[in-house]
């Protein structure tokens, strides 16, 4: 590959040999270089067809509206985050979270913020990837001084959820896993005519079961185990009577909204947490 030219000393702009543009990025891949020299390809750590798009424009173009410095943090975050993380993102990450990080600059700049609903939802459903995002923010300020919004801590933790995936449907599935669980709290704090803890160890572990509630229902992978005794059923419907109504709330609403029908598995096991993040707190 030959040089073209660099977005900054670790990013550059270079040409194969049939002539096709590539955006690459590695420790000091466009150092000092001119024109027309040859690019070592093991310096070379991500690389991308320069024509490729993003969801909002090229990436040639993303570079060029883009501060070097910003794309340098994008990059430290990035590091940052799989070493936290212990995990290695897909290339798409690098170019989708600069280009969101320029546009969160340029937005912080203007004092602008935007509304943020699910922030106690994802960062119980995506705890490390959310702390990963809290150390990004202080990055940006330690680097860029500039303080990003709180709700830059959810978008970006969306960013470390979707950079695991490989699928383009992934960042579908986190949204609507983030919508169904919203809904689920919804009801069940309108039931009981409660606000629910969200700092509170048993409203984490309610939201971790909604997670892989809603991963069993959206991948239809039932619940473990043979389907229980109904008299088993009818005890839990008894004895937690209100909690069970509330479920019956949440199935019905389930089976409108998204054509899932529950399991009396799944009707016991969530009535039981229902019961347990509500009972615990009212008489605390």
């Amino acid at each position: 590959m030959k040089y073209i030219k660099a977005f900054n000393n670790n990013v550059a702009l270079v040409e194969d040999s049939s002539g096709l543009e590539w955006i690459v990025m590695g420790t000091a891949v466009g150092f000092q270089k001119k024109k027309g020299d040859p690019i070592d390809d093991s310096s070379v750590r991500r690389k991308f067809v320069a024509e490729q798009s993003t969801t909002r424009k090229p990436l040639l173009q993303v570079l060029k509206d883009m501060d070097s410095e910003v794309l340098d943090v994008s990059v430290e975050i990035i590091k940052n985050a799989e070493s936290h993380l212990g995990v290695s993102f897909n290339n798409n990450i690098y170019l989708t979270l600069a280009d969101h990080l320029n546009f969160a600059v340029k937005r912080a700049h203007e004092s602008f913020d935007y509304a943020d609903t699910n922030r106690w939802e994802v960062k119980n459903l995506y705890p490390k990837e959310y702390q990963a995002a809290k150390d990004a923010v202080r990055l940006v300020f330690d680097r860029l001084d500039v303080l990003l919004p709180k709700s830059e801590e959810t978008f970006l933790t969306y960013h470390f959820v979707n950079g695991q995936q490989t699928k383009k449907t992934q960042i579908e599935e986190t949204l609507k896993m983030t919508e169904v669980i919203n809904r689920i709290i919804e009801i069940v704090q309108y039931h009981f005519q409660l606000k629910l803890d969200e700092e509170s160890l048993n409203y984490t572990r309610f939201i971790t079961h909604l997670r892989y509630f809603f991963i069993r229902q959206y991948k239809q992978d039932p619940v473990d185990g043979e389907e229980m005794d109904q008299t088993l059923l009818e005890v839990v419907k008894t004895k937690y009577k209100k909690a069970y109504q509330a479920v019956d709330k949440i199935a019905a609403l389930l089976k409108q909204k998204y054509g899932w029908t529950l399991s009396s598995n799944e009707k016991l096991y969530l009535t039981l947490h229902i019961w347990r993040v509500t009972n615990r707190q009212k008489n605390e």
